[in-house]
């Protein structure tokens, strides 16, 4: 076979490595600081049914996202994107815009704060729940119009690797503004950040727990889900808190995006788990997505600043400057 020659302009070349570049750095300071709050939650296991209000800073990752008159929860893992699940932002099988406010952790206090504006919104595309009862690939992605400043109120998680193992016994972290319990069996709608420490479960488990639900219209539960909860209930996601994230901890102490609230029967009930989309299965999307938006073109250079980073970076990697 002969030899293939690939000829470029200088124009082209640096706009490529360029972009290269940028990814790469973009890739390396988010990982620099995720998963790493200033403070951290005492590890209560109440659930956020009438569990334990946040401290602030010690869950900077979380972001409030309202549709309508709904309201849902994600998860910054970049500082233009939020992850969340498929199911907060559509409605009727139809894409919303979602309002996104971030770095509070008291829902008066955000609501008194300008939303933050989005530019695109992407839903898996093999999402497809008309009837609610198939939550399978239950996840989206949120770009901002803006990038976000990472400071100690703000900061993104960190995502899994492939491989990464969800065994049964870890124990999850999961917060929200979700629906909370007065006592006495009355709810209400939190307007303060709660987080609950709950194991998850394994999955023969969580299949068994839907055979005892009447009737023949069952929820699907697919290798992309993964349950956690406790068998007498009580600790439980709720309603208001979908597209909230599951954390685990890694050894070195930093958070992961394990899962995302997607779906469940009864908050809390004994016998009863609640249900997340397995992130682990979609790190291959969520790359493909943040790197395509990220392309060379979508890339301006307009500050004096980031035209320095751009030669140094250049130089770095052996780039040529214009």
């Amino acid at each position: 076979m002969p030899t293939r020659y690939h000829f470029w302009s200088l124009k082209t070349s640096e706009s490529i490595l360029t972009s290269l570049c940028l990814l790469s750095n973009y890739k390396f300071i988010s990982y620099a600081v995720c998963g790493r709050p200033t403070k951290q939650n005492e590890n209560h296991f109440q659930r956020i049914i009438g569990g334990n209000d946040a401290g602030e800073h010690t869950i900077p990752w979380q972001a409030l996202i309202n549709v309508g008159d709904s309201r849902g929860g994600g998860m910054i893992i970049a500082d233009r994107w939020i992850l969340t699940a498929a199911h907060v932002v559509t409605m009727n099988g139809q894409v919303q815009t979602p309002e996104i406010h971030l770095g509070r952790t008291d829902v008066h206090q955000i609501l008194e704060t300008p939303s933050l504006n989005v530019t695109a919104v992407h839903v898996h595309p093999q999402y497809n729940n008309p009837n609610g009862l198939n939550y399978d690939h239950d996840i989206a992605l949120i770009k901002l119009k803006d990038p976000v400043t990472f400071e100690a109120a703000i900061m993104p998680l960190c995502l899994p690797s492939e491989d990464d193992r969800y065994d049964s016994g870890m124990i999850g972290l999961v917060s929200g503004f979700g629906i909370a319990d007065k006592g006495n069996r009355q709810r209400f709608l939190t307007n303060k950040l709660k987080y609950v420490h709950i194991p998850v479960v394994e999955q023969e488990r969580c299949s068994d727990s839907l055979k005892l639900i009447p009737g023949s219209r069952k929820p699907i539960l697919t290798d992309n889900m993964f349950c956690a909860g406790t068998p007498e209930g009580r600790k439980d996601s709720c309603q208001g808190d979908g597209g909230n994230g599951f954390t685990l901890q890694s050894e070195d102490g930093r958070f992961w995006a394990a899962g995302i609230v997607s779906w469940g029967i009864k908050c809390g009930q004994k016998g009863s788990y609640g249900f997340y989309t397995k992130v682990a299965n979609y790190v291959d999307w969520i790359n493909k997505i943040m790197q395509h938006s990220e392309r060379p073109k979508d890339i301006k250079f307009s500050e004096p600043e980031e035209n320095m980073e751009k030669i140094n970076c250049l130089m770095r990697i052996g780039g040529n400057v214009a």
